[in-house]
């Protein structure tokens, strides 16, 4: 029995002294998988710049945790915060000298948070600070490029678990959270990784592969906002989208010497915003855009409550100091005048108009014409109204606009504030037939001039002007049954609180000089009111 003891003491003491050699081991292991995370971070070529770090732990089974690790730039800028980064190393491989990189066989950065910015011209500073191989080393602009990166040994995978990417896109902010992704080095130098992202509403979903420097990147964002897509374009001044969503972006990229090369397909829905500002709603339509250009294809909105189409083309300036540069054509064919301004109800009256927008964000250059079969702005009845219009310092100016009213021809000039529903216009008509005016109650041959000017508001019309009539005849009552001579008439017109008015009239009959007032009446004429006689002549 003592026998038997003495070989279970044996056995227990051997047993003991193999567990105390595997700890060694292994506590040889998780510290020659510190030591080389200490050392792969110092000696680190993957990203310009710095890495620190406030510790690093290492398991029992040679894992290696480093704790608040930080990425500066060269500059100094923040580019990455992470609470936790986790590294798998192979027990065996660790302990062997000189096994580098090659013993870790996944990289996990849990909860990182990337500072990001985006600039027309430069490109993604993230990606331009990236060092990998078959690419030439990050540089500051203006430095001779270094050699190309020397192959890593890695062979394992890396992962981002529940990121977040600040950006700032050409001024504008955005942000996505809920990034993961994952980049296998298993093919190296063939990368393959994908990655997936959230802002809001908005689901990411991208996929790259990348080798000797070229990469191609698809995917899809759903639900995109469209002020988001559109912050890959600098500030485009007087054309704003605040608000409209894309169900579907279709991404499509690719990088090789040249840099990046991105389009972008999607077709936006209930866009608003302001168009030189008009404001718009309810817009939709197709656009493809890249880098350096997008074009619009039908785009449909209301402006100010009315039906507008636009298509065309915007060019970023994208490796120019120019901004964007515009080819826009837009068109309506029922717009209302009172929506160009309240002050503009005329008989419920619309326009057709079409124009186009060039020049650049900073110079825009906006023309175009339009036409109105049928308004009238009391008391004179116009068709075929049409003319040309030019858009100068936020003021729609209107040049060679004219009309027929009573047989003769009218012109206009002036202008219209869109954005403040101001206005200014003025008309002169010559050799008017008075009959038509007035519904056969005088004849001849009348002239007259008018300015009025308005604010966006109902019955807000003013102005002043004058007319003048000779050598005429004055139907006292219908049917012709008595007339009289009209030697002359005239007078001021005054137009206040939208209604038009005469001021300081009068009517020679005959002999006889007569105080008159004209008022609009209705659609159909002009009425005469005769007042007191004020003298009389022997001729």
């Amino acid at each position: 029995m003592e026998r038997i003891s003495s070989k279970k003491r044996i056995i227990m003491m051997g047993a003991l002294a193999v567990l105390i050699a595997i700890a060694l081991v292994i506590k040889s292991g998780g510290g020659a998988a510190s030591r080389m995370a200490e050392q792969m971070l110092a000696r680190q070529n993957v990203v310009a710049g710095t890495l620190t770090y406030e510790k690093i732990n290492a398991g029992f089974a040679g894992d290696v945790e480093i704790r608040n690790l930080v990425w500066k730039a060269p500059n100094g800028d923040v580019k990455m915060e992470m609470p936790l980064a986790t590294a798998s190393v192979n027990f065996f491989d660790a302990l062997r000298k000189g096994a580098g990189v090659g013993a870790v066989t996944n990289i996990v950065f849990n909860r990182p948070k990337f500072y990001g910015v985006y600039e027309e011209g430069q490109g993604l500073d993230l990606l331009n600070l990236l060092k990998l191989a078959g690419q030439e080393n990050a540089q500051e602009v203006g430095k001779k490029p270094e050699q190309p990166d020397n192959p890593t040994g890695f062979r394992g995978l890396i992962e981002v678990k529940d990121g977040e990417l600040d950006l700032v896109s050409n001024g504008k902010k955005v942000r996505l959270d809920k990034i993961n992704s994952q980049m296998a080095f298993k093919q190296y130098p063939l990368l393959r990784a994908s990655a997936t992202g959230n802002k809001e509403k908005c689901d990411l979903v991208l996929n790259m592969d990348y080798e000797n420097g070229s990469a191609r990147v698809t995917g899809e964002a759903k639900n995109a906002p469209v002020p988001d897509v559109l912050a890959m374009y600098p500030d485009m001044k007087h054309i704003k989208v605040t608000d409209g969503v894309v169900p579907t972006v279709k991404i499509a990229a690719s990088k090789d010497r040249g840099g990046w090369h991105i389009r972008l397909d999607g077709k936006p829905r209930n866009m608003a915003g302001e168009f030189f500002g008009l404001p718009f709603t309810d817009g939709e339509g197709t656009f493809t855009a890249d880098r350096d250009m997008a074009e619009l294809q039908t785009v449909q909105a209301n402006v100010k409550g009315m039906p507008v189409t636009l298509q065309g083309t915007i060019k970023s300036g994208r490796g120019t100091p120019l901004p964007p540069v515009f080819d826009l054509s837009f068109s309506a064919n029922n717009f209302k005048t009172q929506a160009l301004s309240k002050g503009l109800y005329l008989d419920d009256a619309s326009v057709v108009f079409s124009g186009k927008v060039t020049g650049t964000a900073v110079e825009p250059k906006i023309e175009g014409t339009f036409s109105c079969n049928y308004l009238y702005a009391a008391p004179l009845q116009m068709n075929s109204l049409h003319g040309n219009y030019v858009w100068n310092a936020g003021k729609l100016v209107l040049h060679k606009a004219e009309a027929m009213s009573a047989g003769a021809k009218v012109t206009l000039d002036g202008f219209l504030i869109p954005a403040a529903g101001d206005y200014q216009f003025s008309l002169v008509g010559n050799n008017l037939d008075a009959a038509q005016m007035t519904d056969n109650r005088i004849t001849g041959v009348l002239r007259m001039k008018a300015r009025v000017a308005g604010t966006d508001r109902a019955d807000s019309a003013a102005g002043n002007g004058a007319f003048a009539l000779e050598n005429g005849r004055y139907y006292h009552t219908e049917g012709n049954l008595r007339s009289e001579e009209v030697r002359y008439m005239e007078g001021n017109i005054v137009i206040l609180n939208g209604q038009f008015g005469t001021k300081d009239a009068v009517m020679k009959l005959g002999r006889n000089k007569y105080s008159i007032a004209v008022a609009a009446g209705d659609k159909d004429a002009a009425e005469i009111r005769i007042g007191k006689k004020l003298s009389s002549s022997l001729f």
